[in-house]
């Protein structure tokens, strides 16, 4: 297709939803997603995900310390994260029909801005935290424009194929697939030894190790469509809601809150007690993760409606959008949770080397006490600029332009 007929269709296709402008409510989304994913990653961060049972069984002793890990695997581990990925799918949508607007080559700057993240998110990966997902988020990200144009109902059966159908395959398959013990145990007694003791240059010799046991494991196929299938998800939400009038789609809203929540709670369940967990062969792994990954996108989609719903909500409006200064500099904060992570847990860093000491009660406490501080912090630099550094970066790179980083008039809610 040519790109000036493709930049046509775009806008055609954007009539109903074009808001040429920043939304509150989907920075407020943002700004809770960064919450969801600063708990999950802690739980990284502390070397709790490297340790062996034994090895968190003894720091885990407290009734606390039980309910605060329930608690994170029922309600946030992977919700989250996907929470962001379809956010990230709307704010592609939301990206062209800005663009489009101004005039620009909507498609070629998408490229651009999706080429810079790849490699912010790479050093990131690779020289810090091999966790890092928003390489992931650009990779994936080269297909989202070859799906602008698919009828609405097609995209929407792709996307709950790839979020929910596929990942369910792969742990299927995985299941026939010969077991390989000891694998997962020696890369994490070598991160967790690495991270917790080692220099830098040991941290980072790591770091690549676990980055490429990540990468190459089958149980990485499913993670990786999921992620794509939220992507497509977020666009699909772009193009049938009017997302600057959510008070129209309350019925709608209303439905995926309480649908969303019931198949969370089951799919979350059996996630949270480990059901069937070692299950071989391919019937039992592949309807274990398809309730599974139906609850993690479910708790999602209900999050989202929830907050959706709450920010129409006369009353409501504005304490939603105290997230949104969060929301508006999301990158930033991300990186600088991988920043203020390695601080206080490895060993290397000049802090108070955590990392094998802290259980899931405390880390609860560090998540709710430094999201607080993020989403203050947040508040008084938007205050004053009009990006979080990391964005001011990004953007400049996207344009190849300096963006002016000062307010030059009071800042809004959103």
């Amino acid at each position: 297709m040519a790109p000036g007929l493709r930049e046509r269709n775009m806008s055609a296709l954007a009539d109903r939803s074009t808001v040429h402008g920043r939304l509150p409510v989907i920075d407020s989304l943002r700004g809770l997603a960064l919450f969801g994913v600063f708990g999950a990653n802690l739980l990284i961060f502390s070397g709790f995900e490297y340790m062996t049972e034994q090895q968190s069984a003894s720091l885990a002793t407290t009734g606390f310390d039980r309910i605060a890990r329930l608690v994170e695997r029922l309600l946030i581990e992977n919700k989250f994260m996907g929470l962001f990925s379809f956010l990230f799918g709307i704010s592609f949508w939301l990206f062209l029909d800005r663009v489009s607007a101004r005039g620009r080559p909507a498609t070629q700057l998408f490229y651009r801005r999706i080429g810079w993240l790849f490699l912010i998110g790479a050093l990131h990966g690779w020289l810090l935290w091999c966790f890092d997902i928003l390489r992931f988020y650009a990779l994936w990200a080269l297909l989202l424009p070859l799906f602008v144009l698919m009828p609405l109902r097609r995209l929407l059966a792709t996307a709950f194929c790839a979020a929910v159908l596929v990942p369910a395959v792969v742990s299927g398959i995985r299941g026939l697939l010969p077991s390989t013990p000891g694998l997962g145990e020696a890369a994490n007694a070598l991160a967790l030894t690495a991270f917790s003791k080692g220099s830098y240059t040991e941290v980072l010799s790591a770091n690549w190790k676990y980055d490429w046991y990540l990468t190459l494991s089958v149980g990485q196929i499913g993670y990786q469509v999921a992620i794509f299938g939220r992507l497509l998800l977020g666009l699909s939400a772009a193009r049938a809601l009017d997302l600057s009038n959510l008070s129209s789609h309350r019925t709608l809203l209303r439905r995926v809150l309480w649908i969303g929540a019931l198949l969370g709670l089951t799919g979350n369940a059996v996630f949270a007690a480990e059901l069937f967990g070692g299950a071989r062969g391919f019937a039992l792994p592949f309807l274990r993760r398809l309730v599974v990954e139906s609850g993690f996108l479910g708790l999602t989609l209900a999050f989202a409606a929830g907050l959706a719903l709450l920010h129409t909500m006369p009353g409501w409006t504005r304490r939603v959008e105290t997230l949104a200064p969060l929301g508006r500099m999301a990158l930033s904060a991300y990186l600088c949770q991988t920043v203020f992570g390695i601080w206080l847990f490895y060993g290397f860093a000049p802090g108070p080397h955590l990392m094998g000491k802290v259980g899931p009660g405390s880390l609860a406490l560090i998540c709710v006490t430094g999201y607080a501080i993020q989403v203050w912090l947040a508040h008084v630099w938007m205050r004053r600029f009009a990006f979080g550094p990391a964005e001011w970066l990004w953007r400049t790179l996207t344009y190849w332009q300096a963006q002016p980083m000062k307010r030059t008039r009071p800042a809004t809610a959103g």
